[in-house]
Formats: structure tokens, C-alpha cells, sequence
């Protein structure tokens, strides 16, 4: 036999290489605990949130807002209530115009009809080298009366 053969039984020498240390093990184990963690707060904020629309039995009338608004083109706001009735707000380009100002405008006339605020998302696009896409959707909730 050779020295370093261990193959006595077919068995493969032992590499330091490939056995993970006691910390890699444990650093591994925390980050599946924190992954799961994770999920379990955003799926209970999420849920608070489902919730919280539904707790006067269905007594509030939903409706949405989203801004479309972007450097290169005209962009537009979109509002859809409660009755499905749709308005649509022209955008200048971001360049060319101050569009806050009539974002701004729509949502306080929004607030003046009884409606509060319940969420906003946003996202960015970079639809060419030069050229940035913004999309924002707001929630809005009226209970009845």
C-alpha cells in the first residue's frame, strides 16, 4: 500500500477543503433563520394590510391612482373609483413641465372628495440611456356613510 492511499475499502481521503467549518455551518443556519424570519414579517404586514380593509365589513370604497410620468414622453395620471368611472390627467415630460405640481394637485383634490390615503408603490424604469420611466399607483379608502 502507498503511502496517502486510503483506499482500503473504496473510502476517498478526507479533504479539509470540502468539510465546512463550524463557523461557515453556523453562518449558514442564522441566514435560513433570518430568510424565514423575513418572509414571516412581510407576509404579516401584508396580511395586517388585507385586513385592515376589511375589518368595517366591506364599508369603504376603494380607489386607485396611478401616475405614469417619464423624461422623454408625455406621462399621464389615471384615476379609477369606486364606481369604476376613469379620469385621465395629460403629462408633459418631466423635462419640459414640473408635473408635481399637478400630481400634487390631484391628490388633495382626492383628499377633499373624503378620501384618506392608504398606500403608495413606485418603481423606476431606465427605458433607454437617457431616458427614465416613473410609475407610481396610489390607494386611496372612503368609508360610507
Amino acid at each position: 500500500m502507498e503511502t496517502g492511499d486510503h483506499s482500503k475499502n473504496g473510502a476517498k481521503p478526507k479533504s479539509h477543503m470540502s468539510r465546512k467549518s463550524k463557523y461557515q455551518f453556523k453562518m449558514e443556519y442564522i441566514k435560513k433563520i433570518m430568510t424565514v424570519i423575513g418572509l414571516i414579517t412581510i407576509t404579516s404586514l401584508l396580511l395586517g394590510s388585507v385586513t385592515k380593509f376589511s375589518e368595517d365589513g366591506g364599508n369603504e370604497n376603494i380607489l386607485t391612482m396611478r401616475v405614469v410620468e417619464s423624461t422623454s414622453t408625455r406621462g399621464n395620471i389615471l384615476i379609477i373609483d369606486e364606481n369604476g368611472k376613469s379620469e385621465t390627467i395629460e403629462l408633459k415630460p418631466l423635462s419640459k413641465e414640473d408635473s408635481m405640481g399637478k400630481v400634487t394637485g390631484t391628490l388633495n383634490d382626492i383628499a377633499n372628495r373624503g378620501y384618506k390615503l392608504v398606500s403608495t408603490v413606485g418603481t423606476a424604469l431606465e427605458t433607454t440611456s437617457m431616458s427614465y420611466s416613473f410609475q407610481t399607483t396610489y390607494i386611496f379608502v372612503k368609508k360610507q356613510n
